[in-house]
Formats: C-alpha cells, sequence, structure tokens
C-alpha cells in the first residue's frame, strides 16, 4: 500500500498542529510522507510520526500566528511537492492542511487557493475541477466558488451548470464511488423564486437546464428546489449530494451540521485530495488549541477512498 502525502500548509498557522494531531490518533495505510517545515513541528509533537518519511521545505523569516511572504512560500512549495508525489504515484492520494492565501500571494503566487493551484500542477483549466465539501450528513457541490455573490449571480448561466455537473457526477463516481449520483439544484430565490414573484432565474435559466440535464441516464438531477428545503431532504436521504450555486448557499448548512470535521474534497483532479473545510486560524497558532476533527476525517476519507 502506498503512502497518502500530507502537506502541513501554512506553518505559522494552524495547519502543522491539526495535521500532527490527526496522525498520532490515524495512522493510514501504508503510511504518510510529511511535506512541511519540520521547524513548525514542536519537539512534543513528534513521537507519533515516527514512522513517516519526511519531505521537507523550509524558509527562513516565518513568525507563529501571522502571515507573510516566507510562511506563503513554505506552504506553496509544500503543497507543489506533495501533489507532486501523487502525480508520480509515489503516494496514493494527497491530503492537504490549510494554507493562507494572503501569504501565498505575498509570496507572489497568485492563486485563488488550493483548488486552482492542484488544477494547474495537474494540467486542468479551473472550470475542470470543483469543492465538494463532506460533512454531517450532507454533501454540497459549489457551482461558484471564492468570488463576490454579485460576480457569481452573473456567472450562473446554462454553459458554467453544465460543467459543475460535469465535474460533480464524474468526482461522485470517480472519488467517492457513487453509482449512479442522484443529486438536486438549489434554487437562487426563496421559494425557487414562487413563480416569478421573487425573481425569474428560476423560471428562465434553471429549470429549462434542469429539464435538459435530467434526461440522462447517468445520473438523476431533480430542481431547482428551494435552497431552505433541499438541504434537509438531502439529509433524510433523497439525494447524494446538493448543487449550490454560490459560496455561502453551501457553506453555512454544512459548516452548521460539521464546523469541526467538514471536509473538502476536490473533484475533477486525477487523484484523490482532501482537505478541511477551514483556514490558518491565526489566532490559534502555537496554542495547542486548534481542533483536529476535520484534518481527521480529511485522511480518513482519503485512506478509505483510495486503495
Amino acid at each position: 500500500m502506498k503512502p497518502l502525502a500530507v502537506s502541513l500548509g501554512d506553518p505559522a498557522g494552524i495547519g502543522p498542529e491539526v495535521a500532527i494531531r490527526a496522525l498520532a490518533d490515524f495512522r493510514p495505510r501504508g503510511g504518510a510522507i510529511l511535506f512541511g517545515d519540520p521547524g513548525s513541528v514542536p519537539k512534543a509533537w513528534r513521537p507519533p510520526l515516527k514512522g513517516f518519511v519526511w519531505r521537507p521545505t523550509a524558509v527562513r523569516g516565518w513568525k507563529t500566528g501571522r502571515p507573510s511572504a516566507a510562511s506563503g512560500e513554505t506552504a506553496f512549495q509544500s503543497v507543489t511537492a506533495a501533489a507532486r508525489a501523487v502525480l508520480s504515484g509515489e503516494a496514493r492520494a494527497l491530503v492537504t492542511a490549510p494554507l493562507s492565501k494572503e501569504a501565498m500571494h505575498l509570496a507572489g503566487h497568485d492563486w485563488p487557493g488550493h483548488t486552482e493551484l492542484l488544477a494547474h500542477l495537474a494540467g486542468k483549466r479551473p472550470d475542470e475541477v470543483g469543492m465538494l465539501l463532506v460533512g454531517g450528513g450532507l454533501r454540497v457541490f459549489l457551482v461558484t466558488r471564492h468570488c463576490s455573490l454579485k460576480k457569481a449571480l452573473a456567472l450562473i448561466r446554462p454553459a458554467l451548470l453544465d460543467q459543475a455537473l460535469d465535474v460533480c457526477v464524474a468526482g461522485l463516481k470517480r472519488s467517492l464511488k457513487v453509482g449512479r449520483p442522484r443529486l438536486a439544484l438549489a434554487a437562487l430565490n426563496p421559494h425557487a423564486g414562487e413563480g416569478g414573484a421573487f425573481g425569474r432565474e428560476e423560471i428562465e435559466i434553471l429549470r429549462p437546464w434542469v429539464r435538459r440535464r435530467a434526461k440522462s441516464r447517468a445520473f438523476t438531477l431533480a430542481g431547482p428546489l428551494p435552497a431552505d428545503t433541499v438541504i434537509v431532504q438531502a439529509l433524510r436521504g433523497a439525494y447524494d449530494a446538493v448543487l449550490c450555486l454560490y459560496h455561502d448557499q453551501g457553506l453555512i448548512p454544512l459548516k452548521l451540521l460539521a464546523f469541526d470535521s467538514g471536509v473538502n474534497v476536490t473533484l475533477g483532479l486525477p487523484f484523490f485530495r482532501s482537505s478541511p473545510d477551514h483556514g490558518t486560524a491565526w489566532d490559534l497558532a502555537g496554542k495547542g488549541s486548534a481542533s483536529h476533527a476535520s484534518m481527521l476525517e480529511a485522511l480518513r476519507l482519503a485512506d478509505r477512498h483510495v486503495s
């Protein structure tokens, strides 16, 4: 069994802590290769790492609890090396601890986040990959990701919906072994527009799109359904995932259900990648009090679905 590649994220944040504590609680089959700055791991945390392989990345000058070019460069080099280890076949899946977009930008790497960077490293366009959030018995897939709500609304067109659906279906089948995915599209407006009283996007864009795409035998697709009820239906087992049109539409219910244990799975990559659904938490860095539940679930998910 090949190991998992684990990048420790931004060394000035909680990434190293949550990664090490998670590995102390759960040892993946085949072990793990750790990519990051060993100096970000206090000696007291190191005993559980015995037997794991280190691929050190160290850029001097970072300080715990604050983003910097040095911490961003360390995180960038760590995740890049970890991704290449999976792409080369040395590791079987990638699990990433949180990095900081601000720190990465300070280091001169202008990526919106892990998702787009990993797509680039894998030779994929950003629209060929997507974010599936898993936790609390719920799966949500984001049609638009890290952009303003105003921009997200302007982007919601049939072509983008097609791309999101195709990535979601293929990813559920490949990464999570869902045979014939059952999907629902969350509506944009309250009460799914209430027949046009609260907006016409459902009538003019979303409903015609669902009718066209629902003819496939490779999956089932329902909607657009009111966003405040479709989540409940998914939790009761009606759907394998909900397509959410903008970031907070999917993340708010997911984090209400699984704030400490939600996992982000990147669909569309040629390898399995999971990560916690939280950030670097500068205010908790170095204090030893950050919850590692989400990182633990990310490790378990990768280990379970990739042999």
